[in-house]
């Protein structure tokens, strides 16, 4: 149910030695210079890349966006599965969300989905660019290129969920197709490769956005993003507003994030006991890293009725993968002994608390 808030998925880029799961092949060919016509086999001079120009946000375009106040009504949908209902649950009690609120907005995203397979590429046909459901705040559209035609205002009106027509997308779905791994492998050509980073081209804007690589160790520069519109453009066979969006992770690796922690199956608390033994499981994505890979001092506060313990990991820079990874002991210092005082995980209330990563483990207080 988490939902990214660009419709187009990253695909990892990884540098050697890293050992994430997904790797895709990069072209070894990106700069190559095209030999000169008719002279012998001679290669031509490599011409002076031009500075890179960014055009500008150029989509949505207003004077081609329709905003269309449905007239059908909400059909029936069956109810959900059992095992589908139980992660729908689980994901209302972590957004804190009503289970129906939850099971509704999944049936209006399938709905939505499935009216554009049978309604809306058909009126579009190769003009068809991207369409998104609501996320995120912003209204469910889709986008297409050149103006709107009347057929589909018709079909969107008898739809039963608000939404927005939007024309003059800068590409098709299938020009985004033929050009996407032809601009990513000219930054690949250039990227070192001793690190990992995404990249992911969004259709109805012609953006390349380029991210998570260490800002402290490269930055790429205009005439690189130059040559990725200029390759991008040639093999679109016209001319379009190419944007390149960099996100370099900049963050400082000593960064921390919050972890939880539990108690061991069996756990008795001993009143005389300066010290107590918990089990780490970090919430965060990391390629399969322990967190005792990179564990941070955990902060102890001792009260009158409470030893209130926040546990938390360093980050790992750079996309990561969700392959899933054990947990860590940590022997945590009271400083005194315990006494009937409550063991409290101060990171235990947010958000991203799920099921205990083993049912015998004993879940502390929250606060």
């Amino acid at each position: 149910m988490r939902r990214s808030s660009r419709g187009t998925t990253a695909v990892a880029l990884v540098g050697l030695g890293l050992g994430l799961s997904a790797v895709l092949a990069l072209s070894a060919c990106g700069n190559a210079v095209p030999p000169a016509a008719g002279g012998g086999g001679e290669p031509a001079p490599a011409s002076s890349s031009p500075a890179y120009t960014d055009p500008g946000q150029l989509w949505p375009d207003a004077a081609r966006t329709v905003v269309v106040a449905p007239r059908g009504e909400r059909p029936t949908f069956p109810v959900p599965q059992e095992a589908e209902l139980q992660d729908l649950t689980t994901f209302a009690e972590q957004e804190g969300m009503a289970v129906e609120a939850v099971v509704r907005q999944q049936q209006d995203v399938t709905a939505f989905h499935d009216w554009v397979a049978a309604t809306v590429r058909p009126v579009l046909g190769d003009r068809f660019s991207e369409a998104r459901p609501e996320m995120e705040g912003e209204p469910a559209w889709v986008g297409f290129t050149g103006d709107v035609p009347p057929e589909l205002v018709t079909a969107a009106e008898a739809f039963y969920l608000p939404l927005e027509l939007r024309g003059g997308a800068l590409l098709t779905e299938a020009e985004a197709d033929a050009v996407r791994n032809t601009g990513t492998d000219v930054f690949a050509a250039a990227a070192p490769k001793t690190f990992s980073w995404s990249a992911h081209l969004d259709t109805p804007t012609a953006t390349f956005v380029f991210a998570g690589y260490p800002a402290e160790e490269w930055q790429p520069d205009d005439a690189l993003l130059a040559r990725v519109v200029a390759e991008a453009s040639r093999v679109l066979g016209r001319d379009a507003p190419f944007r390149v969006d960099l996100q370099p992770d900049d963050r400082d690796p000593a960064t921390t994030e919050p972890a939880h922690w539990y108690l061991p199956a069996g756990f008795v608390a001993d009143p005389a006991a300066t010290s107590v033994e918990v089990v780490v499981d970090s919430p965060g994505c990391a390629s399969g890293t322990d967190p005792a890979e990179r564990m941070a001092p955990p902060r102890v506060e001792v009260t009158d009725t409470q030893v209130r313990i926040a546990v938390s990991t360093y980050i790992v820079k750079g996309p990561q993968t969700c392959p899933g990874h054990g947990t860590a002991a940590l022997v945590v210092d009271l400083g005194q002994p315990l006494g009937d005082r409550t063991l409290v995980d101060v990171n235990g209330g947010d958000d991203e608390r799920g099921w205990p990563p083993s049912g015998d483990l004993v879940v502390p207080s929250a606060g």
